[in-house]
């Protein structure tokens, strides 16, 4: 009984009777019904327990409408049949008031309070709520309207019974809202209501059975249908077996008295890729009874991804911590191999039996090389040596490269006008290599590895976890066995390989490659009809880089060369190669030693032309630090950083720490030559390390 309805208004837009003044008393809204009662009849007979038979009483029972007549002391002097059966359980009207009529005695005293009102102000009220009439709980409005038969006062009462009327509003609403939610809802009906103590295999079979009546095209979509109805009548049991880990779940969901719960699946549907779906059921019971079902289905195979994405990544920053360290030791190792194996080379003639076992030792450490390149890819922090570039070019020699021997052939659909990227040059053509093996690997009867290379714009539709913008998009694509649908979700974890010769890490590096240029990496493939890898790579704002001229061989002069590593294998074969390339080689085992030195020949007749810096000096001075107070003694000290380990950005951005540049460890006699000659045969040009 909480909204109140104008008088004179009739909620059901009928015209509504003009009231009947009293003329005996101030206007009023009573209505004056004397005019039915018989000749000679008193009022309290009409409606008192002498007679029943009076025309009002007549007109009363025959309305459809739960009618009640309530005397001043607030009696019920007359009710009809029509309320009679709404209240049910005999009802009598004898001795009963208004206000014994609901139980709730909060609604008694509104009742009470509004009946009051009406005998007081003579003016018709109408109430609207929920109503609890003895034995019946409904929907009701009620209305209350002044009356005067004979001598008498009385006030009418007529509950309307809204309560079919309101359930199919609510129905019409939970199907408009149920129709246009973002995620996918249905309805599944019982062939018989289940008493919820019946045995687990009863309920069980009786769930299982239940079908989709009605719901939204959200979820029809899940299945690859177009609306709901092409669904109804399917049964739960169909769409979510009784089999699996669905056992337990339906075990703890019917013991548990079918509450609403939540589960995940992974779903394959109709061949198309996997798909996570976040489901919900909920049972309608009510006294005990489950009466129906309710399903919700949300697709969260993007939310899966992205934490697939972090769990990865999280997988290579651990693995990063181990791979860094063991490289950087390995690097200084394979600095010594290959260094003094390239050294020996030049101490021998041409035609000498050590050099076919030289030049061995010395492809064997290039391959050793390759596999500490891998594990640097891993390494925490480490940043590629960027530049602007197309990778247009790049991908016609990576790939012509590799297929070079082989039964595959290559065709390429590379985009005129691609726009440039930054990327270093070495690392990408790595990624490129890793997928043309694998390509080549999945047709071992031969075929056609097809590259495909344009320009494209990511937004929000791509459902992509790349920042929107510009972008280089390159796949490879193969026809080969293709890979199964069980192990695409893993083939970008470290280790994982269904080679028997494989490592576990082409793959691992090529998405960690792809990840530290800000790009994406995925795979689309198929059982028996192919594999697409596909990346992206950030467009550069910048123009491309022009190409560095060839330098030939200058007439180096002699010149000196500081050499600071901690390691004395390293200062010494450093040492010998540059003896060799005719400069004089002194050496520091850290930052502090390096920097005394170089203060002390820079204010003597014979400066360094070089610093050739270790970056990492465990428990001492490092480049990084060195530099900087070498550059107080000297602004234009020339200074070159080496490392085997890249775990700072000083080996990318090595002239935004004062080096002029960079000789990655391992290396050879060859790239130290190299270095010196643009170090300082040609030091206009920007001078950095080029493998």
């Amino acid at each position: 009984m909480d909204r109140k309805v104008r008088p004179g208004v009739d909620t059901n837009d009928e015209k509504v009777v003009p009231d009947i003044l009293d003329p005996l008393d101030e206007p009023t809204q009573t209505i004056d019904l004397s005019v039915l009662a018989s000749p000679g009849t008193a009022v309290d007979t009409a409606v008192g327990e002498k007679s029943s038979s009076g025309s009002l009483l007549q007109l009363l029972q025959a309305i459809p409408v739960p009618t009640l007549l309530i005397a001043r002391s607030h009696a019920v002097k007359f009710a009809n049949a029509a309320f009679k059966k709404m209240a049910r359980a005999g009802f009598s009207s004898k001795g009963a008031t208004f206000a014994s009529l609901f139980p709730n005695p909060r609604e008694a005293r509104q009742a009470q309070l509004l009946l009051e009102k009406v005998f007081k102000d003579r003016a018709p009220e109408v109430r609207e709520s929920i109503l609890q009439i003895r034995h019946s709980r409904i929907w009701g409005r009620m209305h209350l309207r002044s009356i005067r038969f004979g001598s008498g006062h009385f006030v009418l009462v007529q509950i309307e019974n809204l309560t079919a009327q309101k359930q199919l509003l609510a129905i019409q609403k939970y199907r408009k809202l149920v129709k246009i939610f973002p995620i996918g809802i249905v309805e599944l009906a019982l062939r018989k209501q289940l008493d919820c103590s019946l045995p687990p295999s009863v309920l069980l079979n009786g769930i299982l059975d239940a079908y989709i009546t009605d719901g939204n095209n959200e979820f029809a979509a899940m299945y690859k249908r177009t609306e709901i109805k092409e669904l109804v009548g399917v049964r739960l049991g169909a769409l979510f077996p009784f089999k699996g880990k669905s056992k337990q779940w339906y075990e703890n969901w019917i013991r548990h008295q079918f509450p609403a719960s939540s589960f995940e699946t992974k779903e394959t549907i109709r061949s198309d890729n996997i798909h996570f779906f976040e489901n919900t059921l909920i049972g309608n019971v009510n006294k005990d009874r489950l009466l129906g079902i309710w399903w919700l289905k949300r697709d969260i195979s993007d939310k899966k991804r992205t934490e697939e994405e972090m769990v990865k990544n999280q997988k290579l920053e651990s693995l990063g911590i181990l791979a860094g360290g063991i490289a950087h030791d390995f690097n200084n190792l394979l600095t010594g191999i290959l260094g003094n194996v390239s050294l020996a080379r030049t101490f021998i003639e041409p035609d000498h039996r050590a050099v076919s076992r030289l030049d061995a030792a010395a492809k064997a450490s290039t391959r050793a090389q390759e596999l500490t390149r891998q594990l640097l890819t891993f390494s925490r922090g480490g940043a590629p040596l960027k530049k602007t570039a197309s990778i247009s070019e790049l991908l016609k020699d990576a790939v012509t490269f590799a297929v070079r021997g082989s039964h595959v052939a290559s065709q390429f659909d590379i985009s005129e006008n691609l726009w440039p990227i930054d990327m270093d040059e070495g690392q990408i053509s790595q990624v490129v290599n890793n997928l043309i093996i694998n390509a080549i690997q999945a047709m071992p009867l031969g075929g056609t590895i097809r590259i495909r290379a344009a320009n494209a714009i990511v937004d929000s539709t791509h459902n992509l976890p790349l920042r929107q913008g510009n972008y280089v998009t390159v796949s490879i694509s193969d026809n080969g066995i293709g890979i199964p649908l069980e192990h695409q979700q893993k083939i970008f974890d470290p280790y994982f390989t269904t080679k028997n010769t494989g490592s576990g890490l082409g793959l691992a590096t090529s998405y960690s490659i792809i990840r530290k240029h800000d790009g994406f990496i995925g795979v689309n493939s198929e059982a028996g009809k192919g594999t697409t890898f596909t990346f992206y790579l950030p467009a550069s704002v910048k123009s491309p880089e022009p190409q560095r001229r060839t330098y030939q061989d200058p007439d180096v002069s002699r010149g000196r060369i500081l050499v600071m590593d901690d390691e004395e294998l390293i200062r010494d074969l450093v040492g010998e190669m540059l003896t060799v390339l005719g400069y004089v080689a002194e050496y520091a085992k850290d930052g502090a030693e390096a920097i005394e030195k170089y203060g002390q020949a820079f204010h003597s007749d014979h400066p360094y032309d070089l610093v050739l810096m270790d970056l990492t000096i465990p428990g001492g001075l490092g480049g990084r630090e060195a530099v900087q107070r070498l550059r107080q003694i000297d602004p234009a000290v020339k200074a070159v950083v080496s490392s085997g380990y890249s775990n700072d950005t000083v080996m990318a951005d090595f002239e935004e720490f004062g080096f002029l540049g960079v000789l990655p460890k391992p290396y050879n006699l060859e790239e130290v030559r190299r270095l010196l000659n643009r170090m300082l045969g040609n030091s206009e040009d920007k001078l950095e390390y080029e493998p």
